[in-house]
């Protein structure tokens, strides 16, 4: 849900702002859409709606219908907020292109990662209220919370959280498309590695968003929904903005997710769930409730002259907490720092604050110039696109007097430049990849589970084409030789665990034990244990095994427990587990617990019957006759 590209399927909430588009679409709705009535009386106007123009911003519809079609994305949705006074509420183009629906101030959109402000400001009002402290352990309010070191555990704070200094990477495919509760990924934040120390590093996490919220939902007692809505949606009076894709897709009114396929076309798409990371970016909202929002901010948390946010708590919110990189792309804007759920940075000299947010179909920015009383809030019904910004920029540089820059050809020139890069490295065939290897294994012998605990299952298996198909959170995939033990994914704009490498590890019998990801690009690659066969948890499997074994002048008894685990047990020696390996048409082997290169294999008939057994271990091999 931040402006860096995870690896490059993984592009959700990310505001990279290069996109990638050519052509345009019909221009049968490529106009200004002001807002249509709904639910007020006509003697009683939403103060949202009584929009009063500014010239400055008169070309700013033929502007806006320009670069819908010179980005070929389908719709886009604007509010201007000026000294207190909405001066644009407006859709523009489709949010539906196959049944040609316009976009309209009151279409609603998933704003991704602008959610983060909200998760900010509510908490502000348990820290009003005395229920939170921004620099206390986070432990004082969540007794079990857990992080992958003790040092961490004690130590991180809830500004740390939100201002994304906690040492933890981003490590999205935990969650991503994952049928797992907020709960569930609260507790597995013990099993993901850090990058760095506390605060040494700016590393975006949504989790710590996700966290921050489970938290103040549990100390007001009612979620963090809840939390929001009483102390945002309803003073603000934003009735439209709902918290979930469930309660987006009933509404009369929505935008249809878009993104570019391989001819860089707009190509319809289901929005992927979020609800368990809500905090973090779950909220769909439209243009005329986002302007109440930022009304707020603009004077200073304060709305229609009634107290919303503590004024000092916005002071927290948009002042600088944790330095950030230098890693300016134009001299008009300076480097940027993060507060608590906005960047903070300058443009052409005035203070900005702002947070993009980006998910699959679509893309939001929210931002303000607090010393000149002027914010803007823009989305589009697309992925990745730099539209918000582009818009955005467009709308300040009118308001502001400034020679307009053309943020458009600017954007356009540098995704020509990146893509004419990458299509030189394949035409000079450029790639880190060895040619003429094979798999060490049969391709069956890679089929299985693997676990871990952060991450979840990844599934191997083989498909129609023989070849291997990986499957994870919901995605599907082949898996491609790509060299030595290493297999990939296809490259496809479309699949989102595309262009992934998968290594996978053999152990001292020969036999796969585990494979390894780069899914985590700021921790060494991730581990997925191979998950025991099934059957070996199934007592009618195992029990053929038990039994005494004459090993030499030596009996080895296998025995089968009550909680189907199998034993060893040799005269002067412990007993020892064996944990199930692989299983084949002839023979079953298990490794020995807590004794590395130790292992034994059943060896069986057609019919199954165990004739014999051989030892593996270190100092030699051993067959046992069973008796």
């Amino acid at each position: 849900m931040r402006q860096k590209s995870r690896t490059r399927s993984l592009s959700i909430f990310v505001v990279v702002l290069i996109g990638a588009a050519f052509g345009a679409i019909s221009g049968s709705a490529l106009h200004a859409q002001p807002a249509p009535p709904y639910g007020e009386s006509p003697d009683r106007p939403d103060p949202a709606r009584q929009v009063i123009a500014d010239p400055a911003l008169a070309d700013f519809d033929k502007f806006v219908e320009g670069q819908l079609k010179k980005w070929n994305t389908p719709g886009a949705a604007i509010t201007v907020v000026k000294d207190g006074k909405v001066i644009l509420n407006r859709g523009y183009g489709l949010r539906n292109v196959e049944k040609n629906l316009p976009m309209t101030a009151i279409t609603l959109q998933p704003i991704a990662s602008v959610t983060k402000s909200f998760t900010v400001a509510s908490l502000a009002t348990l820290v009003r209220d005395g229920k939170l402290a921004w620099d206390r352990p986070a432990r004082e309010f969540m007794p079990d919370f857990r992080l992958h070191d003790d040092y961490l555990t004690a130590n991180v704070t809830p500004r740390d959280m939100l201002s994304h200094r906690t040492g933890l990477p981003r490590h999205d495919w935990v969650w991503f498309n994952s049928p797992l509760g907020r709960e569930d990924f609260y507790k597995r934040l013990r099993d993901m590695e850090p990058s760095a120390q506390l605060r040494t590093t700016f590393q975006y996490n949504n989790f710590m968003f996700m966290t921050a919220g489970y938290m103040g939902g549990r100390l007001a007692g009612s979620g963090w929904e809840s939390l929001v809505q009483k102390n945002l949606f309803d003073p603000l009076g934003m009735r439209n903005s709902n918290f979930t894709i469930a309660d987006l897709l009933k509404t009369q009114d929505f935008g249809t997710g878009y993104k570019w396929d391989k001819n860089e076309k707009p190509v319809a798409l289901n929005y992927t769930p979020i609800d368990a990371m809500g905090p973090t970016g779950s909220i769909n909202s439209n243009v005329e409730d986002m302007s109440r929002y930022l009304r707020m901010y603009l004077a200073n948390g304060v709305f229609e002259g009634k107290r919303v946010v503590n004024a000092a708590d916005i002071v927290e919110m948009t002042n600088p907490q944790m330095v950030m990189a230098d890693a300016r792309l134009w001299p008009e804007i300076s480097s940027t720092q993060y507060g608590m759920g906005f960047f903070l940075t300058h443009y052409r000299g005035e203070r900005l604050v702002h947070h993009g947010g980006n998910m699959p179909g679509a893309s939001s920015l929210l931002s303000f110039l607090p010393q000149r009383g002027v914010g803007v809030f823009t989305t589009v019904n697309m992925s990745g696109s730099p539209l918000p910004t582009i818009l955005t920029y467009a709308v300040y540089d009118r308001l502001l007097g400034m020679l307009p820059i053309d943020w458009s050809s600017r954007n356009w020139d540098r995704k020509e430049k990146l893509k004419a890069s990458e299509e030189a490295a394949k035409a000079q065939n450029l790639s880190p990849r060895k040619a003429n290897t094979k798999p060490a294994h049969s391709l069956d012998a890679y089929v299985g589970e693997y676990e871990h605990k952060a991450y979840g299952t990844m599934n191997v298996t083989r498909d129609g084409n023989n070849d291997l198909r990986l499957r994870y959170n919901g995605f599907s995939s082949a898996l491609k030789h790509y060299h030595f033990e290493m297999f990939e994914t296809p490259d496809d704009k479309l699949n989102e665990i595309a262009s992934q490498k998968i290594t996978f590890v053999t152990d001292s019998n020969g036999d796969i034990s585990s494979l390894r990801s780069p899914i985590e690009a700021a921790v060494k690659p991730t581990e997925f244990t191979r998950s025991p066969d099934k059957n070996f948890q199934d007592k009618a499997f195992l029990r053929p095994f038990a039994g005494e074994y004459a090993l030499g002048p030596t009996s080895v008894m296998i025995a089968l427990r009550e909680d189907n685990v199998l034993t060893m047990a040799i005269a002067g020696q412990p007993t020892r587990e064996l944990i199930g390996a692989v299983v084949s048409a002839t023979s079953t082997k298990f490794n020995v617990r807590n004794l590395s290169g130790f292992s034994i294999e059943f060896l069986q008939d057609k019919s199954g019957f165990v004739k014999q057994a051989a030892f593996y271990q270190p100092n030699g091999n051993f067959v046992a006759i069973k008796k």
